[in-house]
């Protein structure tokens, strides 16, 4: 993954690695500590002098590869089918939605690093019946929280799965514990914000996110449903836009699904009819093991009704193959083979649609446009993804913030409760003020987003009325996108 990042980061990654670089919004609510371990990790790669996006995405590619090396250790205390444990190994790991996150600068693999080493530490309180490895992996699951807190799903399925299966009576106290570091935590986080230290604020802070809708808010059913089982499958297989874009332009690639298909199908009739001899046992007794799936089943669960709650929030599904290959564990050792060769098929179609494109293609070519929007002040500047162009601003300038980058005039008439006509108004305002209208809605590569369509078509509605006259024009790999004047 260190060979493979990303070249077109999120808005979000931007504006974390801005903050990182910059050293500023270290303590953000719904992930407290991330941007302050990433300052402290840019500190010490500080002799190296790195590019802090580029520190950034090497640290979640080595968080990866330790998620994988905890998921390791637990599937060898599950299974002693060495088969099957590497092929559920690879599975997981071949996922996409642990491949993006992998390569991007996002808030997802470093908690999830913990909280996999939380379960490590928590089926060796099984094995042993003592109380430290407990109290570890209360304190790692805590920090999980502290890192991220949809996190806390994972806390609370381990803190049931401690009350329930823990050979010690009162073990979940022990366990426990150490999350009283998390309140801890933010309450110092008050100062920092200069908030005043009361319960309320406290509590407003804390849940800021959720109270203000950033983190996501329930959808209504039918939608919420849809929303989660595609992204449910996108979790595993990168299905985007992008997709038949990319086919359009480089059909080879056609090979790579039937390749694939016809490799699962190849190792599903050649599996074996016969369980493989283990050739270790398993390191917990069957008791445990099921008390361990179970514990995990419910923790996949509550991260996954949570994740539905948030109208089926992709970003929330990231530990979603980590929990099922702990699961499957329970599957017939003969299923390896076509667990193995699934695994190099979801690798193939997520390296050839998903991180290899990533890496080498510029999907937005943005240089080119954020020179203009800094040249000219006095240009109004509707762009289609700008927070995407603020954020990268904020990294380049240190800057939280550019006064003449403007939302689409969709997400402008939404965001002030305008009328069209009340819009259309306020543009004409500022034209005779002396401010110039450019966008870059209008044209452009129209990949199979329902969003994008919808929006670029009510764009061009909102604008009718303005002549629309091109000034510039940004070479993308899926075609030029264009900057248009309105007159």
């Amino acid at each position: 993954m260190l060979l493979l990042p990303t070249r077109n980061s999120t808005a979000d990654a931007w504006y974390y690695a801005a903050c990182v670089r910059y050293g500023h919004d270290l303590l953000l609510p719904h992930h407290l500590l991330y941007n302050a371990v990433g300052w402290l990790w840019l500190r010490l790669l500080g002799p190296l002098h790195p590019e802090a996006i580029h520190a950034l995405l090497a640290l979640n590619a080595l968080a990866y590869g330790g998620v994988l090396l905890g998921l390791r250790q637990l599937l060898r205390r599950l299974t002693g089918a060495e088969g099957l444990r590497l092929a559920l190994l690879a599975a997981a790991g071949c996922s996409f939605g642990l491949l993006r996150f992998a390569t991007e600068n996002e808030t997802y693999v470093l908690p999830l690093l913990l909280s996999v080493w939380a379960s490590v530490a928590w089926l060796r309180h099984l094995r042993t019946a003592t109380l430290p490895p407990l109290l570890l992996a209360g304190l790692l699951a805590a920090g999980a929280c502290l890192l991220h807190q949809v996190q806390a799903c994972w806390w609370l399925g381990l803190l049931i799965g401690t009350a329930l299966y823990s050979p010690r009576r009162g073990a979940g106290w022990w366990f426990a514990a150490p999350a009283l570091l998390v309140p801890l935590a933010y309450w110092l986080a008050l100062d920092y914000w200069q908030l005043p230290r009361t319960p309320a604020s406290l509590v407003r802070f804390a849940l800021h996110d959720f109270l203000t809708g950033a983190a996501g808010a329930p959808a209504s059913l039918p939608k919420a449903a849809l929303l989660t089982v595609a992204n449910v499958v996108r979790t595993f297989a990168q299905v985007h836009g992008s997709t038949l874009a990319l086919l359009r332009r480089l059909p080879g690639l056609a090979a790579v699904p039937v390749l694939g298909l016809a490799g699962v199908l190849w190792a599903w009739l050649r599996r074996p009819r016969h369980p493989e001899a283990l050739r270790s046992p398993a390191a917990l007794p069957p008791a445990q093991v099921r008390a361990a799936r179970r514990t995990h089943g419910l923790v996949m669960l509550l991260h996954l009704g949570f994740a539905a709650w948030a109208t089926g929030n992709a970003e929330f599904m990231v530990m979603l193959p980590v929990l099922l290959a702990l699961l499957l564990t329970a599957a017939p050792s003969t299923l390896a083979r076509p667990l193995t060769a699934a695994a190099g098929a979801l690798l193939a179609w997520n390296l050839a649609f998903g991180l290899v494109p990533n890496h080498l293609l510029d999907f937005t070519n943005l240089p080119p446009l954020l020179a203009r929007v800094r040249q000219e002040p006095r240009t109004w500047f509707l762009l289609d993804n700008h927070n995407l162009a603020l954020n990268r601003l904020h990294y380049l300038t240190g800057r939280d913030g550019q006064p003449n980058v403007l939302p689409a005039p969709e997400l402008l008439l939404a965001k002030h409760r305008w009328t069209p006509a009340q819009l259309q108004q306020w543009l004409r305002a500022q034209q005779r003020g002396g401010h110039r209208l450019s966008t870059d809605v209008l044209g452009g590569p129209r990949l199979l987003d329902r969003a994008a369509l919808v929006r670029s078509a009510e764009a061009a509605e909102l604008l009718r009325g303005f002549r629309p006259a091109v000034r510039d024009t940004f070479p993308t790999f899926f075609g030029p996108r264009y900057l248009t004047d309105l007159r």
